[in-house]
Protein backbone atom coordinates (compact mmCIF):
# COMPACT_ATOMS: atom_id res chain seq x y z
CA UNK A 1 0.00 0.00 0.00
CA UNK A 2 2.80 1.90 0.92
CA UNK A 3 4.42 1.38 -2.45
CA UNK A 4 1.13 2.36 -4.36
CA UNK A 5 0.96 5.29 -2.52
CA UNK A 6 4.23 6.19 -3.43
CA UNK A 7 4.50 5.77 -6.90
CA UNK A 8 0.91 7.94 -7.25
CA UNK A 9 2.66 10.54 -5.45
CA UNK A 10 5.56 10.13 -8.08
CA UNK A 11 3.09 10.50 -10.96
CA UNK A 12 1.48 13.41 -9.71
CA UNK A 13 4.35 14.97 -8.93
CA UNK A 14 5.28 14.59 -12.68
CA UNK A 15 2.44 15.50 -13.93
CA UNK A 16 2.50 18.67 -12.34
CA UNK A 17 5.98 19.25 -13.31
CA UNK A 18 4.87 18.20 -17.07
CA UNK A 19 2.12 20.98 -16.83
CA UNK A 20 4.54 23.36 -15.54
CA UNK A 21 7.10 22.75 -17.91
CA UNK A 22 4.53 22.80 -20.53
CA UNK A 23 2.77 26.28 -19.38
CA UNK A 24 6.50 27.76 -18.98
CA UNK A 25 7.00 26.68 -23.05
CA UNK A 26 3.71 27.77 -24.29
CA UNK A 27 4.24 31.32 -22.61
CA UNK A 28 7.53 31.56 -24.10
CA UNK A 29 6.08 30.71 -27.70
CA UNK A 30 3.36 33.14 -26.77
CA UNK A 31 6.40 35.67 -25.95
CA UNK A 32 8.46 35.02 -28.61
CA UNK A 33 5.58 35.10 -31.40
CA UNK A 34 3.90 38.24 -30.21
CA UNK A 35 5.38 40.32 -32.73
CA UNK A 36 3.65 37.83 -35.91
CA UNK A 37 1.19 36.32 -34.66
CA UNK A 38 0.19 35.46 -38.51
CA UNK A 39 2.56 34.01 -41.07
CA UNK A 40 0.54 36.68 -43.46
CA UNK A 41 1.89 39.25 -41.23
CA UNK A 42 5.48 38.26 -42.51
CA UNK A 43 4.62 37.74 -46.23
CA UNK A 44 3.31 41.70 -46.24
CA UNK A 45 6.45 42.85 -44.48
CA UNK A 46 8.70 40.90 -47.15
CA UNK A 47 6.77 41.98 -49.75
CA UNK A 48 6.59 45.46 -48.86
CA UNK A 49 10.44 44.83 -48.38
CA UNK A 50 11.42 43.25 -51.26
CA UNK A 51 9.30 45.58 -53.89
CA UNK A 52 11.08 48.51 -52.10
CA UNK A 53 14.65 46.64 -52.59
CA UNK A 54 13.72 46.01 -56.59
CA UNK A 55 12.42 49.54 -57.45
CA UNK A 56 15.21 51.27 -54.64
CA UNK A 57 17.55 49.24 -57.23
CA UNK A 58 15.94 50.57 -60.63
CA UNK A 59 15.11 53.72 -59.60
CA UNK A 60 18.84 54.66 -57.92
CA UNK A 61 20.93 53.42 -61.18
CA UNK A 62 18.86 55.54 -62.88
CA UNK A 63 20.07 58.68 -60.81
CA UNK A 64 23.34 57.17 -60.81
CA UNK A 65 23.19 56.83 -64.55
CA UNK A 66 21.64 60.33 -65.31
CA UNK A 67 24.49 62.13 -63.66
CA UNK A 68 26.61 60.56 -65.47
CA UNK A 69 25.15 60.62 -69.01
CA UNK A 70 24.17 64.46 -68.46
CA UNK A 71 26.48 67.41 -68.42
CA UNK A 72 23.99 69.65 -66.64
CA UNK A 73 23.56 67.02 -63.39
CA UNK A 74 27.38 67.41 -63.14
CA UNK A 75 27.24 69.80 -60.00
CA UNK A 76 28.73 69.73 -56.83
CA UNK A 77 25.29 69.77 -55.27
CA UNK A 78 24.79 65.82 -57.09
CA UNK A 79 28.06 64.56 -56.01
CA UNK A 80 26.14 64.43 -52.62
CA UNK A 81 23.19 62.94 -54.50
CA UNK A 82 25.28 60.23 -56.42
CA UNK A 83 26.54 59.32 -52.70
CA UNK A 84 23.12 58.96 -51.36
CA UNK A 85 21.88 57.11 -54.79
CA UNK A 86 25.19 54.55 -53.91
CA UNK A 87 24.11 54.05 -50.65
CA UNK A 88 21.04 53.29 -51.38
CA UNK A 89 21.72 50.90 -54.12
CA UNK A 90 23.76 49.07 -51.73
CA UNK A 91 20.95 49.23 -48.91
CA UNK A 92 18.53 47.54 -51.78
CA UNK A 93 20.71 44.88 -52.72
CA UNK A 94 20.89 43.83 -49.33
CA UNK A 95 17.71 44.41 -47.79
CA UNK A 96 15.84 41.19 -49.16
CA UNK A 97 18.00 39.37 -46.79
CA UNK A 98 15.65 40.81 -43.90
CA UNK A 99 12.77 38.99 -46.39
CA UNK A 100 14.65 35.90 -45.79
CA UNK A 101 14.89 35.58 -42.31
CA UNK A 102 11.18 36.99 -42.43
CA UNK A 103 9.66 33.89 -43.91
CA UNK A 104 12.30 31.70 -42.03
CA UNK A 105 10.53 31.58 -38.84
CA UNK A 106 12.06 31.39 -35.25
CA UNK A 107 15.56 30.43 -36.64
CA UNK A 108 17.49 31.79 -39.80
CA UNK A 109 16.64 29.49 -42.41
CA UNK A 110 19.78 28.98 -44.04
CA UNK A 111 21.84 26.44 -41.78
CA UNK A 112 25.81 27.15 -41.83
CA UNK A 113 25.54 30.54 -43.06
CA UNK A 114 24.30 33.06 -40.14
CA UNK A 115 27.87 35.23 -41.49
CA UNK A 116 25.22 36.06 -44.26
CA UNK A 117 22.91 37.61 -42.32
CA UNK A 118 25.66 39.28 -39.75
CA UNK A 119 27.42 40.62 -43.33
CA UNK A 120 23.37 41.96 -44.74
CA UNK A 121 23.37 43.35 -41.12
CA UNK A 122 26.89 45.32 -41.37
CA UNK A 123 25.87 46.49 -44.72
CA UNK A 124 22.54 47.93 -43.78
CA UNK A 125 24.04 50.08 -40.77
CA UNK A 126 27.18 51.24 -42.87
CA UNK A 127 24.49 52.05 -46.01
CA UNK A 128 21.89 53.87 -43.95
CA UNK A 129 24.37 56.08 -41.65
CA UNK A 130 25.82 57.29 -45.28
CA UNK A 131 22.43 57.96 -46.09
CA UNK A 132 21.52 60.55 -43.53
CA UNK A 133 25.29 61.72 -43.55
CA UNK A 134 24.55 62.56 -47.11
CA UNK A 135 21.31 64.20 -46.37
CA UNK A 136 22.98 66.59 -43.68
CA UNK A 137 25.78 67.52 -46.50
CA UNK A 138 23.09 68.30 -49.15
CA UNK A 139 21.53 70.45 -46.98
CA UNK A 140 24.76 72.51 -45.78
CA UNK A 141 25.74 72.47 -49.43
CA UNK A 142 22.46 73.89 -50.30
CA UNK A 143 23.14 76.61 -47.60
CA UNK A 144 26.63 77.45 -48.61
CA UNK A 145 25.05 77.57 -52.12
CA UNK A 146 21.69 80.04 -51.53
CA UNK A 147 23.07 82.48 -49.78
CA UNK A 148 26.64 82.65 -50.33
CA UNK A 149 28.62 84.01 -52.64
CA UNK A 150 30.02 81.69 -55.99
CA UNK A 151 33.63 83.08 -55.06
CA UNK A 152 33.17 81.62 -51.46
CA UNK A 153 31.08 78.11 -52.51
CA UNK A 154 34.44 77.58 -54.87
CA UNK A 155 36.58 78.05 -52.16
CA UNK A 156 34.69 75.41 -50.06
CA UNK A 157 33.67 72.93 -52.92
CA UNK A 158 37.11 72.06 -54.45
CA UNK A 159 37.39 68.54 -55.85
CA UNK A 160 39.52 67.93 -52.52
CA UNK A 161 37.52 68.76 -50.39
CA UNK A 162 34.28 67.11 -51.64
CA UNK A 163 36.39 64.35 -51.47
CA UNK A 164 37.22 64.25 -47.75
CA UNK A 165 33.36 65.01 -47.25
CA UNK A 166 32.35 61.85 -49.23
CA UNK A 167 34.38 59.75 -47.19
CA UNK A 168 33.73 61.47 -44.04
CA UNK A 169 30.40 60.32 -44.94
CA UNK A 170 30.90 57.02 -45.04
CA UNK A 171 33.62 56.52 -42.45
CA UNK A 172 31.28 57.35 -39.36
CA UNK A 173 28.89 54.72 -40.19
CA UNK A 174 31.36 52.27 -41.04
CA UNK A 175 33.37 52.95 -37.50
CA UNK A 176 29.65 52.00 -36.21
CA UNK A 177 29.39 48.97 -37.97
CA UNK A 178 32.70 47.84 -36.99
CA UNK A 179 32.14 48.34 -33.48
CA UNK A 180 30.73 45.27 -32.00
CA UNK A 181 32.47 43.20 -35.05
CA UNK A 182 36.03 44.11 -33.14
CA UNK A 183 34.72 44.68 -29.90
CA UNK A 184 31.88 42.97 -26.84
CA UNK A 185 29.77 45.92 -27.86
CA UNK A 186 26.62 44.87 -29.44
CA UNK A 187 26.45 41.83 -32.29
CA UNK A 188 25.61 41.92 -35.21
CA UNK A 189 23.49 39.29 -36.43
CA UNK A 190 19.78 37.69 -37.05
CA UNK A 191 17.47 38.86 -33.89
CA UNK A 192 15.09 36.31 -33.27
CA UNK A 193 12.58 38.31 -31.82
CA UNK A 194 12.14 40.24 -35.00
CA UNK A 195 13.21 37.76 -37.21
CA UNK A 196 15.38 40.49 -38.70
CA UNK A 197 19.47 40.70 -39.84
CA UNK A 198 20.24 43.46 -37.45
CA UNK A 199 22.13 43.58 -34.41
CA UNK A 200 20.76 40.99 -31.03
CA UNK A 201 18.90 43.09 -29.13
CA UNK A 202 19.63 41.12 -25.83
CA UNK A 203 23.41 41.69 -26.73
CA UNK A 204 22.84 45.48 -27.90
CA UNK A 205 20.81 47.50 -25.66
CA UNK A 206 23.29 49.55 -25.07
CA UNK A 207 24.43 49.73 -29.06
CA UNK A 208 20.63 50.51 -30.06
CA UNK A 209 21.05 53.71 -28.08
CA UNK A 210 24.51 54.38 -29.36
CA UNK A 211 23.30 54.04 -32.95
CA UNK A 212 20.46 56.64 -32.10
CA UNK A 213 22.14 58.85 -31.07
CA UNK A 214 25.12 59.00 -33.91
CA UNK A 215 22.59 58.63 -36.62
CA UNK A 216 19.81 60.74 -35.43
CA UNK A 217 19.54 63.54 -33.51
CA UNK A 218 22.88 66.00 -34.59
CA UNK A 219 21.94 65.36 -38.73
CA UNK A 220 17.98 66.13 -37.93
CA UNK A 221 19.11 69.19 -36.36
CA UNK A 222 21.72 70.77 -38.93
CA UNK A 223 19.24 69.56 -41.72
CA UNK A 224 16.47 71.71 -39.96
CA UNK A 225 18.91 74.61 -39.11
CA UNK A 226 19.89 74.89 -42.57
CA UNK A 227 16.70 74.66 -44.19
CA UNK A 228 15.39 77.20 -42.24
CA UNK A 229 18.18 79.84 -42.49
CA UNK A 230 17.51 78.82 -46.63
CA UNK A 231 13.96 79.54 -45.79
CA UNK A 232 14.13 82.84 -44.63
CA UNK A 233 17.08 84.00 -47.04
CA UNK A 234 14.94 82.82 -50.09
CA UNK A 235 12.17 85.11 -48.49
CA UNK A 236 13.63 87.49 -47.70
CA UNK A 237 15.36 87.72 -51.28
CA UNK A 238 12.42 87.28 -53.32
CA UNK A 239 10.91 90.26 -51.44
CA UNK A 240 14.13 92.38 -52.33
CA UNK A 241 13.37 91.29 -56.36
CA UNK A 242 9.29 91.67 -56.23
CA UNK A 243 10.83 95.66 -55.36
CA UNK A 244 12.55 95.79 -57.98
CA UNK A 245 10.71 93.83 -60.39
CA UNK A 246 9.95 97.24 -62.55
CA UNK A 247 12.65 98.23 -64.89
CA UNK A 248 13.06 101.72 -66.42
CA UNK A 249 12.93 103.21 -69.73
CA UNK A 250 16.71 103.30 -69.83
CA UNK A 251 16.70 99.70 -68.93
CA UNK A 252 14.65 98.40 -71.30
CA UNK A 253 16.35 100.05 -74.04
CA UNK A 254 20.01 98.98 -73.05
CA UNK A 255 18.41 95.07 -72.41
CA UNK A 256 18.85 95.34 -68.77
CA UNK A 257 15.40 94.34 -68.19
CA UNK A 258 16.11 91.22 -70.12
CA UNK A 259 19.06 90.25 -68.28
CA UNK A 260 16.87 91.01 -64.71
CA UNK A 261 14.18 88.99 -66.40
CA UNK A 262 17.09 86.13 -67.34
CA UNK A 263 18.33 86.22 -63.33
CA UNK A 264 15.41 86.42 -61.96
CA UNK A 265 14.75 82.69 -63.52
CA UNK A 266 17.95 81.53 -62.84
CA UNK A 267 16.88 81.90 -59.38
CA UNK A 268 13.24 80.46 -59.74
CA UNK A 269 15.28 77.34 -60.96
CA UNK A 270 17.50 77.53 -57.99
CA UNK A 271 14.79 77.42 -55.48
CA UNK A 272 13.03 74.94 -57.53
CA UNK A 273 15.92 72.54 -56.87
CA UNK A 274 16.45 73.20 -53.28
CA UNK A 275 12.77 72.51 -53.02
CA UNK A 276 13.42 68.67 -54.53
CA UNK A 277 16.29 67.82 -51.96
CA UNK A 278 13.97 69.44 -49.06
CA UNK A 279 11.37 66.66 -50.43
CA UNK A 280 13.90 64.34 -49.86
CA UNK A 281 15.22 64.93 -46.78
CA UNK A 282 11.51 65.07 -45.40
CA UNK A 283 10.53 61.92 -46.86
CA UNK A 284 13.73 60.30 -45.32
CA UNK A 285 13.12 61.96 -42.09
CA UNK A 286 9.16 60.74 -42.08
CA UNK A 287 10.74 57.53 -43.03
CA UNK A 288 13.49 57.48 -40.33
CA UNK A 289 11.60 58.60 -36.76
CA UNK A 290 9.21 55.94 -36.37
CA UNK A 291 11.91 53.21 -36.22
CA UNK A 292 14.16 55.34 -33.98
CA UNK A 293 11.18 56.22 -31.81
CA UNK A 294 10.01 52.93 -31.74
CA UNK A 295 13.50 51.21 -30.83
CA UNK A 296 14.28 53.52 -28.46
CA UNK A 297 11.31 52.57 -26.01
CA UNK A 298 10.96 49.20 -24.93
CA UNK A 299 7.24 48.95 -23.94
CA UNK A 300 4.94 46.27 -25.95
CA UNK A 301 3.27 49.05 -28.13
CA UNK A 302 6.87 49.93 -29.54
CA UNK A 303 7.86 46.51 -30.30
CA UNK A 304 4.72 45.74 -32.32
CA UNK A 305 5.80 48.43 -34.66
CA UNK A 306 9.11 47.93 -35.27
CA UNK A 307 8.66 45.63 -37.75
CA UNK A 308 6.22 47.92 -39.68
CA UNK A 309 8.99 50.84 -38.67
CA UNK A 310 11.42 49.04 -40.32
CA UNK A 311 9.98 48.12 -43.38
CA UNK A 312 8.89 51.93 -43.60
CA UNK A 313 12.63 52.53 -43.60
CA UNK A 314 13.51 49.88 -46.14
CA UNK A 315 11.37 51.22 -48.70
CA UNK A 316 12.97 54.60 -47.95
CA UNK A 317 15.59 53.49 -50.45
CA UNK A 318 12.85 53.39 -53.31
CA UNK A 319 11.49 56.78 -52.71
CA UNK A 320 14.21 59.49 -54.45
CA UNK A 321 14.33 58.69 -57.69
CA UNK A 322 10.26 59.05 -57.87
CA UNK A 323 10.82 62.54 -56.05
CA UNK A 324 13.63 63.15 -58.57
CA UNK A 325 11.20 62.08 -61.43
CA UNK A 326 8.43 64.55 -60.54
CA UNK A 327 9.72 67.48 -59.29
CA UNK A 328 13.34 67.97 -60.06
CA UNK A 329 13.46 70.32 -63.50
CA UNK A 330 16.91 68.75 -64.30
CA UNK A 331 16.32 65.09 -63.40
CA UNK A 332 12.88 64.82 -64.79
CA UNK A 333 14.72 66.13 -68.01
CA UNK A 334 17.28 63.43 -68.19
CA UNK A 335 14.68 60.34 -67.09
CA UNK A 336 12.51 61.35 -70.19
CA UNK A 337 15.36 61.28 -72.87
CA UNK A 338 16.48 57.65 -71.07
CA UNK A 339 12.80 55.90 -70.87
CA UNK A 340 12.66 56.99 -74.10
CA UNK A 341 16.54 55.52 -75.02
CA UNK A 342 17.61 58.73 -76.50
CA UNK A 343 20.85 60.89 -76.41
CA UNK A 344 20.75 63.61 -73.48
CA UNK A 345 21.65 66.94 -75.62
CA UNK A 346 24.66 68.65 -74.63
CA UNK A 347 24.46 71.97 -76.64
CA UNK A 348 25.04 74.86 -75.31
CA UNK A 349 21.67 76.22 -75.43
CA UNK A 350 20.89 74.43 -72.24
CA UNK A 351 23.78 76.34 -70.33
CA UNK A 352 21.53 78.56 -68.34
CA UNK A 353 19.67 75.16 -67.39
CA UNK A 354 22.99 74.25 -66.52
CA UNK A 355 24.01 77.38 -64.54
CA UNK A 356 20.84 77.21 -63.03
CA UNK A 357 20.89 73.89 -61.15
CA UNK A 358 25.11 74.82 -59.81
CA UNK A 359 25.57 75.08 -56.21
CA UNK A 360 27.51 78.24 -57.30
CA UNK A 361 24.48 80.71 -56.88
CA UNK A 362 24.55 84.48 -57.17
CA UNK A 363 21.52 86.61 -56.67
CA UNK A 364 22.22 89.53 -58.88
CA UNK A 365 18.83 90.89 -59.13
CA UNK A 366 19.13 90.78 -55.49
CA UNK A 367 22.11 92.14 -55.09
CA UNK A 368 21.04 95.26 -57.42
CA UNK A 369 17.86 95.47 -55.40
CA UNK A 370 19.75 96.15 -52.52
CA UNK A 371 22.01 98.49 -53.85
CA UNK A 372 19.76 100.81 -54.94
CA UNK A 373 17.61 100.07 -51.75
Amino acid sequence: MISLKMENTTENVSSVEEDTWSAYSAEGDDEGNQIYQYFSVRQALAGMIITGGILGTVGNCFVVAAVVLSKKLRTTTNVFVVNLAVADILTSLFVPWQAVGLLGGEEWPIPGASWVCAMAAFVIVVTFGCSINSLALIAVNRWVGITKSRVTTRRIYTARKLALMVIFSWAIPLGCALLPVLTDFGELGYEKLYSSCTWVIEESVYYSIFISAMYYPIQLILITVCYTSIFCYVCKTSRRMTRANAPSISEEVCGQGANRAMRRKLWKRQVDVTKNLLYIVLAFVLCLTPYFVTIVFSSDWSRQLVPWAAAILFCNSCVNPFIYATSHPVFKEAFGYMVRCQKIPTSGASHQTRYAATTNTDVPGADTAQTKK
